[in-house]
């Protein structure tokens, strides 16, 4: 286990301690224990849908490749992917998807990438924009003069931009690969070099589905509105807001994202991402244990929904 995922380990299980010392760890568990457990079963369904939808994208793109998978292989790699994204700076296991298809399933790797690459192109533009605008009302109307908190939104947006670039010149632009030419005289930077420009000869997938992409986003990006709208109702809460309660957690759930992208020495955010959403929510009427218990909830969701992953990334493992 390298040292440098344990400094994060460390860091974000110390970050965890200290959010939940000062919520009244107590307090938080009561809570929790007191959550409706159908509501909470509700949400557990909509992420689930959320992966179903997120695979079948997947299963389309393949499908323009012509090749042919079966849907639950695609399925649990996919969770691997979102497993590995659940302990990773920046959620960036995710793209460990490609690597698990490709090893299982004898798929070509920039193919696989291209699968992955182009539908998260999508996910991060959504990010911007919905956070976006979920941070002019936050600072419009409850931040008001806040810099601290202005300028940690501010670097994961930053962040989440860089990687909607990143991902554009690695799907799009020649002149890009040609700039990174001179990997090709470095360990391994050979491979890495041509899986590029293999990406690119593939990249038209993703232009030619662009309608079909969108579409899946609204699908899953209404589902994600609705898992956390049932984790919050089964805590029981009432968010203060001048419109529907479903339409704030469309709009919440983005900036906790952005919050995961700030460049922090923790794992996929953890830790900070829970004290900005305990923070945003407190400013809808939430108190801290509510709100530290909640962002524990979401994580539990995504964590016990991904582990059935574990299988096929365990496999993909052992073949490498």
């Amino acid at each position: 286990m390298k040292k440098s995922f344990l400094i994060q380990l460390a860091i974000s299980l110390a970050l965890l301690a200290a959010l939940l010392y000062f919520a009244d760890v107590g307090e938080v568990i009561r809570i929790i224990s007191r959550s409706n457990v159908a509501l909470l079963a509700v949400s557990f369904f909509f992420y689930f849908c959320i992966n179903v939808a997120m695979a079948y994208r997947i299963k389309r793109i393949l499908g323009y490749f012509k090749i042919k998978l079966a849907f639950s292989k695609i399925l649990l790699s996919h969770f691997a992917g979102m497993l590995a994204s659940d302990f990773t700076p920046a959620r960036s296991g995710y793209f460990t998807t490609a690597f698990v298809l490709s090893a299982n399933n004898k798929i070509p790797l920039e193919r696989a990438m291209v699968s992955i690459l182009g539908p998260q192109l999508f996910d991060f533009l959504l990010k911007v924009v919905a956070g976006g605008i979920a941070i002019w009302y936050l600072f419009t109307f409850k931040f008001a003069g806040d810099s601290n908190m202005v300028a940690g939104v501010v670097l994961g947006l930053l962040a989440l931009f860089g990687m909607i670039i990143l991902i554009l010149l690695l799907l799009f632009s020649q002149r890009f690969a040609k700039l990174l030419s001179f990997l090709n005289g470095l360990p391994y930077g050979a491979k890495v070099h041509k899986l590029i420009t293999d990406m690119q000869e593939n990249s038209h997938a993703i232009k030619a589905l662009v309608p079909f992409l969108i579409s899946i986003l609204a699908v899953t990006w209404s589902f994600k509105a609705l898992e956390w709208w049932f984790v919050g109702m089964s805590l029981g809460f009432h968010i203060s807001v001048p419109f529907p309660e479903v339409v704030f957690y469309a709009f919440f759930q983005p900036v906790v994202t952005l919050l995961q992208f700030i460049p922090t020495p923790t794992l996929a955010g953890i830790g900070v991402a829970e004290a900005g959403a305990a923070l945003v929510l407190m400013q809808f009427g939430i108190t801290l244990p509510e709100a530290v218990a909640y962002t524990l909830l979401t994580r539990f969701v995504m964590i016990v929904t991904d582990s059935l992953g574990i299988g096929e990334g365990v496999k993909a493992l052992k073949i490498g």
